[in-house]
């Protein structure tokens, strides 16, 4: 802590006092970490007032009422979020969140935040897109075709980040889950076919470890908007405010091309050590994801919650054109 507050001392020097003293829970020894309190802006006539906090508390706060909106990813809002859905399995990417919300909630996803990070094998930004994969030791013969359906078939033993065994095991109620700290390290310390799933960005970690990647993920996450539809509606200024920030839809082009890059700088990474690899328009949508929801809607639209009424061969027809430009900037990128 003396480190930390050390630390502190010295960069309030120089920066605004909007730092504090934490705990980060996401390690194992629970280190003390300098992190983002609060500040307060005046933006012509509004008073805007930012608080940091952890992802997984984002969520809970904006579910309890004592946020106007948050930015979460989609792992951490299902991990927080899922009984407000009918079916959790069938949100394998964010643009279907509001579409399955069945129970009465006012939590939205505006859209994607579009947050960014260096990648070396791009040699520029990536966005800090995610897939929450299945991951193994290296082994021999059969070892290398594993995947979910199977697993859950034969009722296998997977390990999962605490947080996220419920989402697990309402995809897959016959595996056996054992919630973990470290995913990597159970696996690598489990018996011979030990299997877990986790979070992956960039792939380092794995590669680093010599695990291996399999398939497509569970589902896929990122950075995003996340408001009280209910506030959104009753006060000008949040809506003045997120339509400011302009959060970005599923199919907008520069969330194609961003998808684009995040897929080829993990598939770079990872060469061999990603099995069964999906193509990467594949992995971006599939034509059966238009009946779940995938569908194109704005902050003008009713709930942000795409209509049964929109063209289904409207909505496909998107998707499949999407796909082609998912493909073309990646062949650009070969």
């Amino acid at each position: 802590m003396q480190e930390a507050l050390n630390f502190l001392q010295e960069i309030s020097k120089e920066a605004p006092p909007c730092f504090s003293i934490s705990v980060d829970r996401k390690r194992k020894l629970r280190p003390y970490r300098l992190g983002f309190l609060g500040y307060e802006w005046e933006i012509g006539k509004t008073k805007i007032r930012v608080e940091g906090e952890e992802p997984h508390n984002g969520s809970s706060l904006i579910k309890l009422d004592e946020v106007d909106f948050t930015v979460v990813g989609l792992d951490e809002l299902l991990s927080m979020t899922q009984h407000y859905l009918g079916d959790p399995t069938r949100v394998t990417k964010w643009g279907m969140y509001n579409y399955q919300l069945t129970k009465p909630t006012s939590i939205r996803v505006a859209g994607s935040a579009m947050l960014t990070s260096y990648n070396k094998i791009l040699g520029g930004e990536v966005q800090d897109m995610v897939g929450f994969f299945l991951i193994s030791k290296k082994g021999g013969g059969n070892r290398s075709l594993i995947d979910l359906g199977s697993l859950s078939r034969h009722g296998r033993h997977v390990f999962v980040k605490g947080r996220y065994s419920g989402i697990v095991m309402a995809a897959y109620p016959q595996l056996q889950v054992e919630p973990v700290e470290d995913v990597e390290e159970a696996v690598m310390n489990g018996e011979k076919g030990s299997v877990g799933l986790e979070i992956v960005q960039s792939g380092n970690t794995l590669k680093s470890k010599g695990l291996l990647l399999h398939g497509s993920p569970l589902f896929l996450s990122e950075s995003l908007y996340v408001v009280d539809y209910d506030r959104f509606q009753q006060n000008p200024a949040l809506r003045k405010l997120v339509e400011s920030l302009n959060p970005i839809g599923y199919f907008e082009e520069e969330r194609l091309e961003n998808f684009s890059r995040w897929y080829y700088a993990l598939e770079q990474n990872l060469g061999d050590a990603w099995m069964q690899r999906p193509k990467v328009d594949e992995l971006f949508c599939k034509t059966e994801d238009i009946d779940l929801g995938l569908r194109p809607y704005r902050l003008r639209t009713r709930n942000w919650k795409p209509d049964d009424r929109y063209l289904r061969e409207e909505a496909i027809s998107l998707a499949q054109n999407s796909r082609q430009k998912v493909l073309k900037y990646y062949q650009e990128l070969l």
